[in-house]
């Protein structure tokens, strides 16, 4: 590998096993303005001006490529100066939004890369969620599960337009069984936001509604907070990986309710079942069979149950296990 590539991969933070991974996610133009850069913030202007004497034309239409795909990001004081992203930071972007180049890694490498960054993550929020799960208030992401009802009444908080994103958990491990633009976001249009990279689809708050009801139906759990909604999974979801490694399954991310299974009330039709994310609810021949053990209370069965026999009852205690 050239010196100019060795010195960007540096800047960059990749992992030197990924060295030759990370290469089809930059561009020649990025890897020499990394070496220009450095780890420093820039303003558009002089980057413009090193593209210039490099040769390139539409030396503003790349900048704002860079910015797009997460290579650079803006500084959030003065929006026309930018500095390099991580590696860390960079990888979600590609998997999420250049998914026929990311199509071309085999599936050893992407295990390798996802391997990697659930640590890069966990190094960063474990304590955090271990905190939740003792019952602290702390701040964070996708920390509980919520109900479809309570996932309604937070996008009536949203505003009248919303955000919808791949969501990135699915996108890095190439995920297909079901849907995955199914991140919501409140509509935020600063420097660094999706919208302002020229990302998502723009929907309104009644067809966001009915977007989550589908997604909830096919079996993806709604967990958020603080302007976002996640419909997650229990194959990709990042919390949910970490939940399995910490043992926090219940308290973080929290379930608010129990789930309550009427056996005489189901007709089996293995509806929850088949959507069921953590195998708690199983269909074997023509009996349906529920495992509390294995519930991680999302609540998607009760409002997809046809009979009504799964209902909710609310915790005493968030962080009882």
């Amino acid at each position: 590998m050239k010196e100019e590539y060795l010195k960007a991969m540096e800047i960059w933070e990749v992992p030197e096993e990924f060295y030759q991974a990370a290469e089809p996610m930059y561009r020649d133009y990025e890897v020499k303005l990394a070496g220009k850069m450095g780890k420093e913030t820039v303003p558009g202007e002089k980057i413009c001006r090193w593209l210039e004497e490099m040769e390139y034309t539409d030396r503003e239409k790349l900048l704002w490529e860079s910015y797009s795909r997460n290579v650079m990001s803006k500084d959030q004081e003065n929006p026309d100066s930018y500095k390099m992203t991580t590696f860390y930071d960079r990888y979600p972007y590609f998997a999420q939004y250049e998914p026929e180049a990311y199509a071309e890694y085999s599936q050893e490498m992407v295990r390798k890369l996802n391997d990697w960054d659930l640590k890069v993550y966990m190094d960063m929020v474990a304590d955090k969620a271990l905190a939740i799960a003792r019952g602290e208030n702390v701040p964070m992401h996708q920390t509980q599960y919520l109900t479809l009802e309570e996932a309604m009444d937070m996008m009536d908080t949203f505003g009248d337009e919303i955000l919808i994103l791949p969501c990135n958990c699915k996108a890095m491990e190439r995920y297909k069984d079901k849907p995955v633009n199914v991140c919501i976001n409140k509509l935020e249009k600063g420097p660094n936001t999706p919208y302002d990279r020229g990302h998502g689809e723009i929907f309104s708050r009644e067809e966001t509604k009915q977007w989550i009801r589908e997604v909830n139906k096919k079996g993806l759990m709604q967990s958020g907070e603080n302007g976002c909604l996640c419909s997650c999974d229990g194959v990709c979801c990042y919390p949910v990986k970490m939940a399995k490694i910490l043992g926090t399954r219940l308290r973080y991310p929290t379930s608010h309710y129990e789930i309550i299974w009427d056996k005489d009330k189901c007709v089996q039709c293995g509806k929850c079942a088949k959507i069921c994310n953590f195998g708690a609810f199983v269909k074997e021949g023509k009996k349906v069979t529920y495992d509390v053990e294995k519930c991680w209370g999302c609540t998607i069965c009760a409002p997809n149950c046809p009979k009504g026999a799964i209902t909710l009852k609310k915790r005493r205690k968030n962080y009882d296990s």
